[in-house]
């Protein structure tokens, strides 16, 4: 029989299961049972095996136009169509779906060809930040003193995502050597003057830095500087993959594979190479005028991660935010009122006059 897509089953009632962020573990919200990984495997739900990839039914193409959004509401250029295995349901998805939620009868959908061969995951942090802490994240954040006043958080939120995202992990080594020179500054008073010296040094630093799973995402549709800025992740709680973590949130499956992503590792890995070599010149200052780096990739592995996106829609302009999944770091920006943005500024520039007229009369 052809697996079209994976759903994991209370031991108890039989009714869907989905990973609770809020109590850590697997929840029925029929019966209201609780498990552990280990709980389902020793029940049988879940097995260690790999999926057989020879039963693996595949999506099925779109004819261009025939669809102009997914079941979700995303829009996108590169649609597939997968068959719920619950209610039978049309599922249309962008291609690099890995998880999602049926819309009709509100199933877990995890698709199988998508966790698979060169797109199985090595690791996964699960879900620890529940959805109504992610609203409550964003109301506290949107308390700012030039947000508009009709900014209803609850009214402008369009999509609140738990999604599952891809990263890479990059292991190995860099070798750096740095040269330039190294100054030591020294400042003193003596009467009614201010002196300071200078010492100037030749320096030369070399050595290895050996670093473990550097994460970049591998996913176009996330922007790089938003995922960077929701890190760190916490690898303590990173566990070996199984399907059964994305039940109940979306996940996307990599469309940019390690080779692509490297130079996003490579920059930060050296970068960090060439600070520790600088820290390790014990200087007030040092001033780098030739830095040489060679970076060996000794291992690359696949994860998934845990994020929260959130787009708003004000005034026909959209906004993003992201949170970490994991640690609930919160990032995005926010509208701006320009009446209130005018007034601050004019009381900034009368507050500025008058103490211009303070100054001036106090010197005269």
């Amino acid at each position: 029989m052809a697996v079209s897509n994976i759903s994991y089953k209370c031991p108890t009632c039989g009714a869907e299961l989905f990973w609770s962020a809020e109590k850590g573990c697997f929840d029925c919200i029929y019966c209201g049972d609780t498990f552990s990984l280990e709980d389902l495997k020793a029940a049988g739900a879940v097995v260690d095996q790999p999926i057989d990839e020879t039963k693996v039914e595949h999506a099925e193409e779109i004819v261009e136009g025939e669809y102009t959004q997914t079941t979700d509401g995303t829009v996108s250029n590169d649609f597939v169509k997968y068959t719920c295995s619950h209610c039978g349901a049309e599922i249309i998805t962008d291609r690099s779906t890995a998880a999602t939620i049926c819309v009709y009868c509100g199933n877990a959908v995890i698709m199988s060809e998508q966790i698979i061969a060169d797109f199985a995951p090595d690791y996964v942090i699960p879900f620890k930040v529940q959805k109504n802490k992610v609203m409550s994240s964003f109301k506290e954040f949107s308390k700012k003193p030039l947000t508009p006043k009709d900014f209803d958080c609850e009214k402008v939120v369009d999509k609140m995502q738990g999604v599952y995202i891809p990263f890479w992990l990059y292991s190995g080594k860099c070798d750096g050597r740095i040269e330039g020179e190294g100054i030591n500054e020294k400042t003193w008073t003596s009467g009614n003057y201010r002196y300071t010296e200078k010492k100037y040094y030749d320096i030369m630093r070399d050595g290895t830095v050996n670093f473990e799973k550097v994460p970049v995402d591998g996913s176009s549709k996330t922007e790089d500087a938003a995922m960077d800025s929701i890190e760190p992740f916490d690898f303590k709680d990173m566990v070996a993959f199984t399907p059964a973590y994305l039940s109940g949130f979306l996940a996307e499956r990599f469309d940019e594979d390690a080779d692509k992503c490297f130079p996003r590792a490579q920059e930060r890995i050296e970068n960090t190479t060439r600070q520790e070599l600088e820290d390790s010149a014990k200087y007030d200052t040092v001033d780098v005028k030739n830095y040489q780096k060679q970076t060996t990739i000794e291992k690359t592995e696949y994860a998934m991660f845990p994020t929260w996106l959130l787009y708003t829609t004000y005034n026909d302009e959209k906004f993003f935010f992201a949170m970490n999944g994991q640690t609930g770091k919160f990032i995005g920006n926010l509208p701006i009122s320009k009446p209130k943005l005018i007034l601050y500024s004019l009381i900034g520039g009368i507050g500025g006059s008058i103490l211009g007229s303070i100054i001036a009369t106090f010197m005269n």
